[in-house]
C-alpha cells in the first residue's frame, strides 16, 4: 500500500489534473457518476426496502452501506466524475490562489452534470414499472419524507458528516495498490455514512425528486422549494466543508512532503 505521504502527493496531482478537464469531459463523466450513484440508490432501495420486518433495523442498515457503495466503486474505477468526490481538489490552490475561479466553475459544472444524471434516471427507472411495485414505492416516498423533516443544522451537520466519510473513502481507496484493497476501503467507510443516515447531495439528487414525483402520482405533493432550500443548500454546503475541510486540506497539511518549498506545483494549462 501507499504510505500517507504518497497518497496526499498522488490526489495533489490529481487536484491539478482536475482542474485542466475540458468542460465536455466534466458534463459527461459528471452525468455518468449522477447515472450511478442513482443506480446505487435505488438498488439499496430494492434489496433492503421489506429486510427490517425480518432482520431489524441494524442489519438492514449494513446491507444498505454495503450495497450503496455500488456508486464510488464504479464511479472511481470507470473514472467518472462526482461533486462531492471533487472537494478534495481543494488543495489545489495551496499555493495558488489565482485557481479559485477554475475550481469552483468546474465544481459548479460537475454539480450540475451530477443532478442531470440523477434526474435522467428518474424517468428512465419510471419507464421499467419498478415505482409501481408498492413496497420500493412505499419505501421511497418515506426516504424522501424523512429527508425534507430535517431540519437545516441537522441537514448542514449531516452533509459534513456524510462527505467526510466519502472523501475518506476516495482516500483510503488511493492507499491501496489492487482493486480488491480499493473497493474494500469504499465498501466500509462508505457504509458507515449509509449506515447513519448522513446525507449525500447527489444521492438526495436521486432520492427526493422521484419521492416528489411519486407522491404527485398519488394526488399528494412534496415541496421542490423545501427539497432546494431545507435539503439540498445545506447539505451541498455541509458536503463541501467536510470533504474539503476536513479530509483535503486537513491531510494535506498533516502528510504533504517536507520539502523547502512544500509540493510542487505543476502549471496548469490555459
Amino acid at each position: 500500500m501507499k504510505t500517507p505521504e504518497k497518497i496526499t502527493e498522488s490526489l495533489y496531482h490529481k487536484s491539478l489534473y482536475f482542474l485542466e478537464r475540458p468542460i465536455r469531459a466534466l458534463m459527461l463523466g459528471g452525468i455518468l457518476a449522477g447515472l450511478f450513484v442513482g443506480i446505487a440508490a435505488i438498488t439499496t432501495i430494492t434489496a433492503t426496502c421489506d429486510m427490517k420486518d425480518y432482520f431489524g433495523l441494524g442489519f438492514t442498515r449494513i446491507v444498505s452501506g454495503i450495497v450503496f457503495s455500488f456508486g464510488l466503486i464504479t464511479i472511481v474505477l470507470s473514472g467518472s466524475e462526482l461533486f462531492t468526490g471533487s472537494n478534495l481538489y481543494v488543495v489545489a490552490l495551496y499555493k495558488d490562489r489565482r485557481y479559485v475561479g477554475r475550481l469552483l466553475r468546474n465544481w459548479v459544472i460537475l454539480y450540475g452534470a451530477n443532478f442531470i444524471g440523477s434526474l435522467l434516471l428518474v424517468f428512465i427507472i419510471w419507464g421499467t414499472g419498478i415505482y409501481e411495485q408498492e413496497v420500493i414505492r412505499n419505501a421511497l416516498i418515506e426516504t424522501a419524507k424523512v429527508k425534507l423533516g430535517l431540519t437545516w443544522m441537522q441537514a448542514f451537520i449531516r452533509g459534513i458528516l456524510c462527505n467526510f466519510l466519502v472523501c475518506l473513502a476516495i482516500r483510503v481507496g488511493e492507499a491501496a495498490e489492487q482493486v480488491s484493497g480499493k473497493i474494500l476501503g469504499y465498501i466500509f467507510v462508505v457504509g458507515a455514512f449509509v449506515m447513519n443516515s448522513f446525507e449525500h447531495s447527489v444521492a438526495n439528487m436521486f432520492f427526493i425528486p422521484t419521492g416528489i414525483f411519486l407522491e404527485k402520482s398519488l394526488g399528494i405533493y412534496l415541496s421542490w422549494q423545501s427539497f432546494i432550500l431545507n435539503n439540498l443548500i445545506p447539505v451541498t454546503l455541509g458536503n463541501i466543508l467536510g470533504g474539503s475541510l476536513f479530509i483535503g486540506i486537513a491531510y494535506h497539511w498533516l502528510h504533504k512532503k517536507r520539502h523547502p518549498n512544500g509540493i510542487k506545483v505543476q502549471k496548469v494549462g490555459a
